[in-house]
């Protein structure tokens, strides 16, 4: 709507805002009018003339009251939708022929996500099949990228369109460390696990030779000994400075999950029963568990899904979307427990291979586990694990042998 309304003020005092000179004659021309002191340096900053934050809601409501409308909310309820088309359809002729002015422009028009989330992944999917890096670059240092702007949903949807563009386009990523965004909306929302051993794996090393932030270099840790044990290297305790409430939940329940990779320690039931009980005092506990199930599945402790399953039964969904996203690792859990427990889980398999709420980040690893599930649940047909062995060489990674699956219930 910010493109109308500058449209509805050039239209009123009748010139083009272009420069400092407009600026000051507007500030005098809206005084007069409605007796409302604009300062021409907050008219320079929203019409692009110099750079500065996103306006105000003062300065919106100003300048709606001065084309005649009672306050911003106002005028964007009372201008019809269509009107905005006009904007988008410029955007889209300039998405390819000039990303750069597509990028001014949507930098220039818009503040709320929802308004140019769409836009801003159909420009960064076009300079990914163009491989325009630079271009990038600009983007992933725009505004437009702050996740201040976004809800955790939003980044989440962000990260998994985005995410996989560069991953089938083999793009560099880690060309965008230095970036301001690339980081805190893709790199971390998009958790590519399959791909360690190359993009995302390089992108992890790289960060983790430059932040600065703590808990991003946690995060880069608990990765990186996840690459160790998917390759089967020794994983490492990792220690951190910060307590847990200084820690995101699911990168607290990734960090204490590493423990349960380390096949030299003897103690995993007591760390478990620790996390269980320091998480159990918290309101969002569920948020903890999802990366502490996901390392436990992977090392194939199945006493330790067994004892997370019996102590947390009563830990309920609270905020829908992207809990449901990652609750559907606790479906798997629950397979894996029942199939040891000697029952048949022929209808947990139909479930699990038409659950549509897997994470993308996570999706060739639960297959490669419904596959070992089927394997395990068939009376150990050939063809089950012919199925288990095209995936993991999908995979890629030497852990995931045929003694991994023939072996998964004999750790």
């Amino acid at each position: 709507m910010l493109y109308q309304l500058k449209n509805k003020v050039s239209q009123k005092c009748g010139f083009k805002i272009k420069n400092r000179g407009d600026c000051l004659r507007l500030s005098q021309m809206i005084l007069m009018e409605i007796s409302v002191d604009l300062s021409y340096n907050t008219l320079r900053r929203f019409y692009g003339i110099v750079l500065g934050t996103k306006p105000s809601i003062s300065t919106l409501n100003t300048l709606s009251k001065y084309v005649g409308y009672n306050s911003y909310t106002d005028f964007c309820a009372a201008y019809p939708q269509k009107k905005n088309w006009d904007i988008h359809q410029k955007i889209y002729n300039k998405i390819v022929i000039d990303p750069k002015y597509a990028l001014a422009l949507m930098e220039g028009e818009f503040i709320n996500p929802e308004d140019y989330l769409e836009l801003l992944i159909t420009l960064i999917g076009g300079l990914t099949l163009t491989k325009n890096i630079e271009v990038l670059k600009l983007v992933f240092n725009s505004r437009l990228l702050d996740p201040k702007r976004y809800n955790y949903s939003e980044i989440l949807y962000l990260g998994n369109c985005v995410g996989p563009m560069f991953k089938q386009t083999k793009t560099p990523i880690e060309e965008f460390v230095p970036t301001k965004y690339f980081t805190p909306t893709i790199f971390n929302s998009f958790i590519d696990i399959n791909n360690l051993n190359d993009n995302y794996g390089s992108y992890c090393v790289k960060l983790a030779d430059c932040s600065t932030d703590k808990q991003q270099f946690l995060f880069t840790a608990c990765l990186l000994e996840l690459k160790n044990f998917l390759n089967n290297q020794p994983v490492s305790t990792i220690n951190t400075p910060l307590n847990i409430k200084q820690i995101h939940p699911i990168l607290y329940g990734r960090y204490k999950g590493i423990e349960i990779l380390r096949r030299d320690f003897i103690e995993k039931e007591d760390h478990t029963l620790s996390f269980i009980i320091e998480i159990s005092r918290l309101k969002n506990k569920i948020d903890y568990l999802y990366e502490f199930l996901f390392a436990s599945i992977l090392a194939g402790d199945v006493n330790i899904l067994r004892l997370v399953k019996e102590s947390t039964t009563h830990y309920k969904i609270s905020k829908p979307y992207y809990q449901e996203y990652h609750y559907s690792l606790f479906e798997l859990r629950d397979a894996i427990v029942k199939l040891d427990s000697g029952n048949n889980i022929s209808m947990e398999l139909i479930k699990l291979n038409g659950e549509t709420l897997f994470r993308n980040s996570h999706r060739d690893f639960v297959e490669l586990f419904i596959s070992i599930l089927d394997y395990h649940n068939s009376g150990k047909k050939k063809t089950k694990l012919d199925n288990y062995l095209a995936i993991a060489k999908r995979l890629n990674y030497p852990i995931f042998d045929k003694a991994y699956c023939v072996n998964y219930f004999s750790n």
